[in-house]
């Protein structure tokens, strides 16, 4: 008799047109739909890293022939500095204006693989926490800029931040050896690329790879294409915190045809934008399509069409926090298919930052979100269809699911929201549809 009452509730469940909900949102983002940035402009002028005494022999420490090459190229004007086939070893160095960093086939800029190479003490030595602190500052990016204008990383060479022996000592590290290594010291990690402040802003072709954190966070950007990229890290739990790309606050973001498959977000609006197209993107394992958890400038404005996920522990994921919060309003996901997908749909306003569960923030940052459409999404072996979660003076608005088919262990579990809108929504929920467990889940 259970099994058939089961078998009753998912027929019910498929056979359903609609739930009664909030009205439709009446969202009209065609405005993105062909949504193209202006490009850096960059002087036809060309410079060769071998030309500053780099070698490509993967022992030599090129941090100066980097630093002399980008200074000749500022006080030319400008201009394309051609990275040939080789393994380059650079500790952090910074990038100018009216600058395309072209990495040609086999060309790889690569950070160093031990503490001692950026002049680190061993975080071995160290026997608290409060002592490490008094010592260790966090290394800047491999590659960084501030307040610039006209900047291009392009070609089809990898940008690797040797990330392992970061790990080791993260805060994951620390967690996991909490039994065996009481005490055990954290180092802060570096992101991988960083560009804060930039008019007009290319990424393309690149493969970004083991970044100690974050491989690729544009920050205050106006202007900004990112095409094509490959972002890969472990995502079996040992290469913690290594989100794909982070971009945000800013303006006229455009992401597509990307191929990511790390251990945490794939691709994440940070703090807040405004006018984004996110399209035609392949994503394996890690957190999927993100919005948060920081959302203090607001977000507005974005599509995310065409984009596959596999294996990831959530899928579409827009979550916020008290202290943290802004709006997030007027966001169309459409035509998204999902595969063993952990959790597929997340708009969450009580999130807890697992490193920071104390986390207080400003008061007066309430985060709120309205206005969010999902239509014709394809969802099969989740475990969970999706958790809404708002607050109880911030309750979740207007969230229409439209010409979707899902399969779910379990169903929605809605909080201090409005019911959403249901139409011609297709929800098969029984146990057993899901894998036992998610590849990479942790």
């Amino acid at each position: 008799m259970k099994k058939f009452h089961l078998l009753l509730t998912a027929l019910a469940l498929v056979i359903s047109p609609a739930i009664d909900g909030a009205e439709a949102a009446k969202l009209d983002l065609s405005a993105l739909e062909n949504l193209r940035p202006a490009l850096p402009i960059i002087p036809e002028r060309s410079f060769n890293l071998a030309d500053y005494g780099a070698s490509g022999d993967g022992h030599t420490l090129n941090t100066a022939a980097f630093q002399q090459a980008i200074a000749a190229v500022q006080k030319a004007g400008g201009g394309r500095l051609i990275v040939p086939a080789g393994v380059f070893i650079s500790a952090p160095f910074t990038l100018c204006s009216n600058l395309e960093l072209h990495l040609e086939a086999g060309a790889v800029i690569k950070a160093p693989e031990t503490f001692a190479a950026l002049g680190l003490p061993d975080p071995a030595s160290f026997k608290t926490q409060a002592e490490a602190n008094a010592v260790y500052k966090v290394p800047e990016p491999l590659i960084s800029g501030k307040n610039l204008h006209d900047v291009a990383l392009t070609g089809t060479g990898t940008i690797d931040g040797s990330g392992a022996h970061w790990w080791a000592w993260s805060e994951r590290a620390a967690r996991n050896l909490a039994r065996t290594q009481p005490g055990r010291v954290v180092y802060r990690r570096p992101h991988l690329v960083v560009i804060n402040g930039c008019e007009r802003l290319l990424v393309c072709d690149l493969t970004l790879s083991n970044s100690s954190m974050f491989h690729l966070v544009p920050k205050n950007i106006t202007e900004l294409t990112i095409a094509r990229i490959k972002v890969r890290a472990p995502w079996d739990g040992s290469g913690p915190n290594t989100d794909a790309i982070d971009p945000g606050p800013g303006t006229n973001f455009w992401i597509h045809h990307c191929d990511i498959d790390t251990g945490d977000d794939d691709i994440v609006i940070k703090s807040g934008g405004t006018n984004i197209l996110i399209e035609d993107n392949i994503i394996k394992h890690g957190h999927g399509l993100s919005i948060g958890s920081e959302t203090s400038v607001g977000i507005h404005n974005m599509l995310v069409r065409r984009c596959s996920m596999e294996d990831t522990d959530t899928g579409i994921r827009i979550k916020s926090m008290r202290g943290a919060g802004g709006l997030v309003e007027n966001i169309r996901y459409s035509d998204i298919t999902m595969k063993n997908v952990s959790t597929a749909i997340t708009l969450q306003l009580d999130y807890v930052d697992n490193n920071r569960p104390d986390f207080k923030g400003d008061p007066a940052k309430i985060p709120a979100i309205r206005h969010i459409v999902l239509d014709r999404l394809t969802i099969t072996g989740s475990r969970n269809a999706g958790i809404i979660h708002g607050l109880p003076d911030s309750p979740i608005t207007d969230i229409t699911l439209r010409d979707i088919t899902l399969t779910a262990e379990k169903d929605f579990d809605i909080r201090h929201a409005d019911h959403p809108s249901f139409e011609r929504v297709t929800r098969t929920i029984k146990a057993g549809v899901a894998p036992k467990k998610i590849p990479g889940e942790h």
